[in-house]
């Protein structure tokens, strides 16, 4: 496969691992930040250029990630796709549903592939899992937590952190989110920093999803139950288990039998930035398109709106009640 000239805009703190990998796997270009000096910081770094404007970059490159605030996802996309330039879109994939719509028309009129960073997708013990080809889980339970940190401030931990688990657990049902019940707290800023919510999906399954990112110690854990095994998957400690019944000996579980899968390490990053190289190039698909994308957003807004409808509420019962 011929290397591709590829590109990055916005290289803060996830964005300058997007550039590694590029510098990597393909023939890396160079950067674009609105912040010249982080760009010259990062292009020193890799051997590549600091550009001084999006459009020398665009000119320069066949892909490129766009890993900047999420407001500017729209507008930075909307541009290389002008371009004919193929994007990986750090997820969320837009600030709003008309945005990401509008992009994957105009890719479309483009030829321009789009794929979007919904990174856990990459994970290898959920690439694994998925390629057993199970039917779909009647049952999930999915709790993400991360403890707080500033950079992220620009949208809520549903947007922030369980929008990684909505798409899972869309992509596990092979089915979209039919109905949403949530809760949540607005601890430490202005929007919700921890939420919890029950979805129903269209075919009937169903998932418990709690995230939070005020808390001490970080964790990344699910439950998926069929009717005749679950499997417990740690994303941090990279460990899939599959609990069924059979003679077996798990402390507290009589008739249960336990199967530990063990799975070699993977740079989920590049893993997911190789995919989408070579889906340009005609080799496989991208791990989650641009319509996945556009269908986990949809989720999140959800979930955002019912947790927006709950903080209203009781901040009504409150005033009442003072």
């Amino acid at each position: 496969m011929k290397a591709l000239r590829t590109g990055v805009i916005g290289v803060g703190h996830l964005g300058r691992f997007h550039a590694q990998k590029y510098q990597k796997i393909s023939q890396l270009q160079g950067v674009f930040d609105t912040d010249f000096a982080r760009a010259e910081d990062v292009a020193k770094e890799l051997g590549c250029a600091a550009f001084t404007s999006m459009e020398e970059l665009l000119a320069q490159v066949d892909a490129i990630s766009v890993v900047t605030p999420t407001i500017h996802h729209y507008a930075a996309t909307l541009a290389a796709v002008a371009k004919g330039v193929h994007c990986l879109v750090e997820k969320p994939f837009t600030y709003s549903l008309a945005e990401a719509d509008d992009l994957l028309l105009r890719a479309r009129e483009n030829g321009v592939l789009v794929a979007v960073g919904q990174i856990e997708r990459a994970q290898v013990v959920m690439q694994h899992l998925r390629g057993l080809g199970f039917a779909s889980p009647r049952y999930i339970e999915a709790e993400r937590l991360a403890p707080f940190k500033p950079r992220s401030l620009d949208v809520d931990v549903i947007m922030d952190l369980m929008i990684h688990d909505l798409d899972l657990v869309m992509m596990l049902c092979g089915s979209r989110v039919a109905e949403v019940r949530a809760v949540g707290v607005a601890a430490v800023t202005e929007q919700a920093d921890m939420a919890n919510a029950w979805v129903t999906l269209g075919n009937g399954s169903v998932a418990n999803l709690a995230a939070s990112r005020v808390v001490r110690e970080a964790a990344r854990r699910m439950r998926i139950f069929w009717p005749d095994r679950y499997a417990s998957v740690d994303f941090l400690l990279n460990r899939l288990t599959f609990y069924r019944k059979g003679p077996g000996a798990v402390p507290g579980i009589p008739g249960v039998l336990e199967e530990v899968v063990e799975l070699a390490p993977q740079d989920a990053l590049e893993e997911e930035i190789r995919s989408f190289l070579a889906a340009i190039a005609g080799q496989g698909s991208v791990l989650c398109t641009g319509q996945e994308g556009r269908d986990a957003l949809d989720a999140a807004l959800g979930v955002g709106q019912a947790v927006k409808r709950f903080l209203e509420t009781s901040s009504q019962s409150s005033a009442k009640g003072s």
